[in-house]
């Protein structure tokens, strides 16, 4: 049989919750936890104590529990991303990604060796034809170039690149007047994500 919460259980035999509550301290009808400590009667149990269950009742809870469940799926299936919001996942990884090599980088660079000086072959004339000495050629370890800031107010300000000074100072504005996320995208045309991370920022 089914196992139900306190307010289906009432809605089954038609009580109150407090009924079932009362029913439940006094004894009178058994009761199980689930995993996180939450009252669960068994509709077995519903039955012995008050009889027959409301049918109506119970068609009710199956189209609750199937419609619960429907969503539950569509939330776990689907994720909806912005331009922005997507924009700001990959920067983010890029950035971390950099804070790890560029020190290891620079790490290799203090500790490799210098290679021993490579002499040239090929013989390079000077002013007399008798004197021909080799060139030493010396190989430098490579150094990879760090990568350039971009230029601009939202980069100044550590915000997202879709920010300039003119939105900066009106979500400033508006989040002081109080105005939620979306009230405040609405006025300036800039996803909510951007705007709470300018607010941090700027907090």
């Amino acid at each position: 049989m089914a196992i139900n919460n306190i307010t289906d259980s009432a809605l089954l035999v038609k009580k109150s919750r407090r009924t079932i509550q009362r029913y439940i301290a006094n004894g009178k009808l058994t009761m199980v936890r689930d995993t996180l400590g939450k009252p669960q009667i068994d509709t077995t149990e519903l039955i012995r104590v008050f009889g027959a269950l409301s049918k109506v009742s119970q068609k009710k809870i199956a189209k609750k529990s199937q419609h619960v469940a429907a969503n539950s799926s569509k939330k776990n299936n689907t994720i909806k991303l912005t331009t922005d919001e997507l924009e700001d996942i990959i920067t983010r990884a890029v950035e971390k990604a950099l804070s790890k090599a560029i020190p290891l980088l620079i790490e290799h660079k203090k500790t490799a060796p210098i290679p021993e000086a490579i002499t040239s072959t090929a013989p390079v004339a000077h002013k007399s034809r008798k004197s021909i000495r080799p060139i030493p050629l010396i190989n430098r370890p490579f150094t990879a170039k760090k990568k350039e800031r971009k230029n601009g107010y939202a980069a100044a300000f550590g915000l997202p690149n879709v920010i300039t000074e003119v939105i900066h100072l009106r979500i400033m504005k508006l989040h002081g007047e109080g105005f939620t996320l979306r009230e405040i995208e609405k006025e300036v045309s800039v996803s909510q994500t951007s705007i709470q991370r300018t607010i941090t920022v700027s907090a």
